[in-house]
């Protein structure tokens, strides 16, 4: 109990003094933007879980109420501390997805450049080197676009599957920040926001997403039975989420 308490203690003050998060909205009339380049490398290669303890939530929810992005996007890691994640339910729960030839990156780019096409953008990829997936990039300046060109980097801080407080159920989660920069002057940012699909708190800066509830699994062992299922829900966890990036756009 000593432990919970001081862990939540010392959450709650990193984000009194963390400065709230302000996303940048999108103006498309006037960035002049026709062609989105997308960095490549968007989310971790493979899925993971988060574990949150009822402590984490209340934790969580209070961080992301004085602190905006700091509460969505490192509430989890920081509870992490007292939800003592196992490796061992994130191992069966990967290798449940791999019978089923699971590639969450491929889902999930696949669904952004579908819906980015489909909003009028001509696209384009590039590779920059990822140290981190929780935050966005530092980039390099590039004169070698065409004017009308903005990179768009999609960090996946976290995708899988999440067991939160009461809730005795394990369902699917997505967490990813947004940025679009100007190559030419990656300083000048056309949108910063954060998309986060079944978020442990719903602060209203950024795009919140409600899970389906027909994807729950009691158990790990519940996974393991119907690894289709638990495919197809975190599937659609993913597809969802690259359409409200794409609609940030728009």
């Amino acid at each position: 109990m000593l432990r919970l308490t001081v862990a939540s203690a010392a959450a709650l003050s990193l984000a009194a003094c963390v400065t709230p998060y302000a996303p940048i909205p999108y103006d498309r009339a006037s960035a002049g933007i026709q062609t989105i380049v997308v960095v490549e490398d968007s989310l971790p290669a493979d899925a993971g879980t988060q574990k949150l303890a009822t402590n984490g939530q209340n934790m969580a929810s209070a961080m992301a109420a004085s602190a905006g992005l700091a509460g969505v996007l490192v509430g989890a890691i920081a509870a992490g501390v007292d939800a003592n994640i196992e490796a061992g339910q994130r191992t069966r729960i990967q290798a449940a997805l791999a019978t089923q030839g699971f590639d969450g990156e491929a889902i999930f780019d696949a669904a952004l450049e579908s819906a980015l096409a489909a909003n009028g953008y001509e696209l384009g990829k590039v590779t920059v080197e990822r140290k981190n997936y929780h935050e966005p990039l530092e980039l390099e300046v590039r004169n070698d676009l065409q004017p009308g060109s903005a990179i768009l980097d999609v960090a996946g801080a976290g995708y899988g599957y999440q067991l939160v407080g009461g809730n005795t159920q394990w369902r699917p989660f997505v967490t990813v920040g947004v940025r679009l920069s100007d190559p030419a002057d990656p300083s000048k940012i056309h949108l910063d926001n954060r998309v986060v699909y079944n978020p442990v708190a719903t602060p209203d800066v950024i795009v919140n997403l409600p899970p389906d509830p027909q994807y729950a699994f009691t158990k790990i062992e519940d996974i393991e039975a119907d690894p289709a299922k638990a495919k197809e829900g975190l599937e659609k966890a993913l597809v969802e989420t690259a359409n409200a990036v794409a609609d940030l756009l728009n």
